[in-house]
């Protein structure tokens, strides 16, 4: 297994790359304002001046373009590689996206094969799969993806109480990996008290159901398509707020969410419309569009060849209370990248993550565990997300 790999999380790191960027900006418009000199109408002011001038421009050019340079070595060297490739195949499709004329040029049968491909890659032991992807991803027409979602059947969702195992309150990242019920597809919740009031911690599964309608799971195809298109009423969303009132959630308690895949999305759009959130932990979620609230702390365990955080199109910004952490999985002869996206080696991850001196992710990992200060378990419940077709 490769090393683990970060960006963000430090306000130092984060201050120092935007003041870098303030002054490559600055340096840019001195450029130009040196070139609009040359203009020969502004010859005609000043000619002793200009002559003076003249003779200088060569050498500041050069020393300027050098300080610009040196600005964007700097810029770059606050991301690892595979997010600073990442953040150029972004660059590529935001030029798609501002370019229409570029996607309409390039014929129907072009983009099947590129999806065939990209299909092909994902039996793959490469990071490109991932990064294809989330060009790829960049270009889904994602408001007809939720209609998509709005033309299949309404259902009725609710959650069944299910037998818990109650365990010590978690003192680490991988405790918290640990607690994730994919498997049975069961939201966990676990209350607290502390000398701040109640602390929950809610722990929500990927996708445990694939059939677009139907009885089943609520974490189905169809609230990833919601998710995905940004409807906040998903039949997974729905469930997870009837979880935390059949727990008992009061209107003052500190959420702090937990979230896998579907879960980690789901995760996200709870806290972008919930104050009470204090802490958001997503692994191997497609989270990179979602609008945050700024000083909420959030952690993001990615694999740098999972495809299903590439979903978002984009990368996670560089924030100072955004952490992403991510490194590259291994995959043997026979065995596809959908290894990458295992909840087992992001367990394995989310320990490496417990391990690291990063600043940015001591920062954002003890914000979140330090909810739990001086905790006193109040209890655990676990629910099983149902729907039916109505």
């Amino acid at each position: 297994m490769s090393g683990l790999v970060s960006y963000g999380g430090d306000p130092r790191v984060v201050a120092a790359r935007e003041e870098i960027e303030r002054i490559t900006a600055s340096l840019a418009l001195v450029q130009k304002r040196l070139l609009d000199e040359l203009h020969p109408m502004a010859q005609l002011n000043g000619l002793v001046h200009h002559i003076q001038l003249d003779l200088k421009l060569p050498e500041t050019f050069v020393r300027i373009g050098l300080q610009r340079h040196g600005c964007y070595v700097a810029v770059e060297n606050y991301f690892t590689v595979d997010a600073r490739v990442a953040h150029r195949l972004d660059s590529l499709a935001q030029i798609v996206q501002e370019n229409k004329w570029i996607s309409n040029a390039i014929p129907k049968e072009a983009w099947i094969a590129l999806g065939a491909a990209t299909v092909a890659a994902g039996f793959t032991n490469s990071n490109l799969t991932a990064q294809v992807v989330r060009v790829g991803a960049s270009q889904l027409p994602l408001r007809e993806i939720n209609r998509v979602g709005g033309l299949l059947p309404a259902e009725r969702v609710w959650v069944n109480a299910e037998p818990a195992r109650i365990e010590s309150p978690p003192k680490t990242i991988a405790a918290l990996a640990h607690r994730l019920n994919n498997r049975s597809g069961h939201i966990r919740i676990e209350g607290y008290e502390t000398s701040s009031g109640r602390v929950l911690f809610m722990y929500l599964p990927g996708t445990s159901n694939w059939l677009p309608f139907g009885s089943g799971k609520a974490f189905d195809l169809k609230s990833n398509l919601e998710l995905i298109g940004g409807e906040e009423s998903s039949n997974s969303s729905r469930a997870a707020h009837a979880a935390l009132s059949a727990y008992g959630a009061r209107p003052q308690d500190r959420i702090v969410l937990v979230g896998y895949s579907q879960g980690g999305l789901l995760a996200a759009s709870i806290a972008e419309q919930n104050s009470n959130v204090v802490g958001l932990v997503t692994i191997g979620a497609p989270v990179a569009t979602s609008q945050l609230p700024a000083n909420l702390p959030t952690l993001s365990i990615e694999h740098s060849n999972d495809v299903v955080p590439a979903l978002a199109g984009e990368t996670n910004p560089l924030t100072k209370n955004w952490v992403t952490a991510s490194r590259h999985i291994d995959i043997e002869i026979g065995e596809t990248v959908l290894k990458a996206h295992d909840i087992s080696s992001y367990s394995e991850t989310a320990g490496l993550v417990d391990r690291s001196n990063d600043a940015g992710i001591a920062r954002i990992r003890e914000e979140i565990l330090g909810q739990l200060k001086g905790a006193r378990a109040l209890g655990v419940r676990e629910f099983q997300p149902l729907k039916a077709v109505s």
